[in-house]
């Protein structure tokens, strides 16, 4: 059950009725719930009891940590939670990764192992559901919320289903505090929900799904096609990435408005960055949050030294690479945009071109050509990122870097639609606007007019066959 499908828009439809008729606040949190784990347990039965198991050691945990004042305790059970979640997280996303890089090592050494594989299915949002507990016990550690007393409220904090698969990873702090009053959405929210539903369902079905087939024909074989085909499939899966992966938060978030409830804006137009560092405060938002407030500032954040500032950022990038998947294109994804996030703060602090800043003409160039670097190194990144191995992912950018004309050429329609159209949204909206919102203070003729755009937009363009969401596997 994914939101582009029929099956999600009767489900969805049955809980806005069903919750509407009830007149109990128990009853309708209890509702709530159950409707979130039969959603999840749509994809998977078993995995249903295992966030519910891992959801119930961190609600106990929560409840030691308000009822003990020693602290060697309290840092033990903080540290059974963290344990059981990156534990559990770690069991079926990394044990092949692991028992694959062994084998390779052991030979290296002399040694020859027999393959080692087992059959471990990744459980759908395993990797989003895992942090977002954790940011419970956590928080509650450090002493900035309070424990949760009902197991109930807190099981459907983690298994709230606008959220469950992909995010936004809302944080305890701000999500959980919603299930202790009853709330309803109120006409203008249960609008701006809709709106900005149908802008992700646009981007998934009208951009992200059209342009699939052609870039997922590229990356398959890059040794077949020439460097102008290749540098459309790096633009194409840039394009599909986005529009898959915010598409899906702009549907989460909208779900959830509907219902009353506030999560937190994933995206806000990466694409129009002017530096890297800016490209990862628009980019997956509650990830690099999370990432900065839970591991890079943990670890000493810029307090310890340069030198150990840079490190930090390494770290943390390279560990959030590896948390998209059990694979080296990841590590070295993650280890490029740390490299590249560390060069951009070195080059702050040099500064060299400062006297410089006083030239409009200069700042103008300048932000231009920050915009391409950053875009380019972005662009490079997710051909590792997309790869189906290291060596595919080697083969394409030396075929792309060498502007090899020999090989197939291909011209999509459908990847250079997306890029204009893109491309236009960014240079006429404002990226720190959030249209949703605000499309619907706008007078009545000019919101006619953009939802029948929308509509029209959706029944004439969206792709015949919806295709899972790239961030499930993660």
């Amino acid at each position: 059950m994914i939101f582009t499908s029929f099956e999600y828009v009767l489900f969805f439809t049955a809980v806005l009725i069903v919750r509407t008729f009830l007149r109990n606040f128990t009853a309708e949190k209890w509702f709530l719930l159950i409707a979130s784990y039969i959603f999840y347990m749509s994809w998977s039965i078993p995995c249903g009891f295992l966030i519910l198991a891992t959801s119930l050691v961190d609600y106990f945990v929560g409840i030691g940590l308000g009822r003990i004042q020693n602290q060697t305790k309290r840092k033990l059970l903080l540290v059974v939670s963290i344990f059981a979640n990156l534990g559990v997280l770690g069991y079926f996303k990394y044990t092949n990764f692991l028992l694959s890089n062994l084998r390779w090592g052991t030979s290296w050494l002399g040694f020859h192992l027999d393959p080692l594989h087992y059959d471990i299915l990744l459980p759908a949002g395993i990797s989003f559901f895992t942090f977002q507990s954790m940011t419970y016990t956590i928080e509650t550690y450090r002493g900035n919320i309070k424990p949760c007393h009902s197991a109930r409220d807190f099981l459907l904090f983690v298994a709230f289903f606008p959220q469950l698969l992909a995010g936004p990873i809302n944080r305890a702090v701000d999500l959980l505090p919603q299930f202790k009053d009853r709330v309803r959405a109120k006409l203008i929210d249960f609008e701006s929900g809709l709106v900005q539903f149908g802008v992700g369902a646009i981007k998934k079905l009208v951009i992200s799904d059209q342009i699939a087939p052609h870039v997922d024909l590229i990356f398959h074989s890059p040794g077949n096609f020439d460097a102008f085909t290749l540098l459309q499939g790096a633009i194409g899966y840039s394009l599909q990435i986005y529009c898959d992966f915010s598409g899906y938060s702009d549907m989460a978030i909208g779900s959830a408005r509907m219902l009353g409830f506030k999560f937190m804006e994933n995206f806000q137009m990466p694409y129009s960055s002017v530096t890297i560092t800016e490209f990862w405060r628009r980019w997956h938002i509650s990830l690099s949050t999370w990432l900065r407030d839970y591991l890079y500032i943990p670890l000493g954040g810029n307090r310890k030294g340069i030198p150990r500032m840079y490190a930090n950022i390494m770290v943390t990038m390279l560990l959030g690479g590896l948390w998209h998947g059990a694979s080296w294109n990841f590590v070295f994804w993650g280890g490029l945009h740390g490299v590249s996030l560390a060069i951009h703060k070195a080059w702050m602090q040099w500064n060299p071109l400062g006297q410089l800043n006083r030239s409009r003409v200069f700042q103008s160039s300048w932000s231009l050509f920050s915009r391409i670097l950053t875009l380019a190194i972005v662009m490079f990144g997710w051909i590792f990122f997309r790869a189906d191995s290291w060596g595919k992912a080697v083969e394409y950018v030396q075929h792309l870097l060498a502007w090899n004309p020999q090989g197939t050429h291909l011209v999509s329609p459908q990847i250079l639609a997306a890029t204009v159209g893109l491309v236009a949204v960014h240079l006429l909206v404002q990226k720190d606007r959030l249209w949703a919102q605000e499309i619907v203070t706008r007078p009545t003729p000019i919101r006619i007019f953009a939802y029948s755009s929308l509509a029209i937009l959706l029944v004439c363009l969206s792709a015949t066959d919806s295709a899972p969401f790239i961030y499930f596997q993660f």
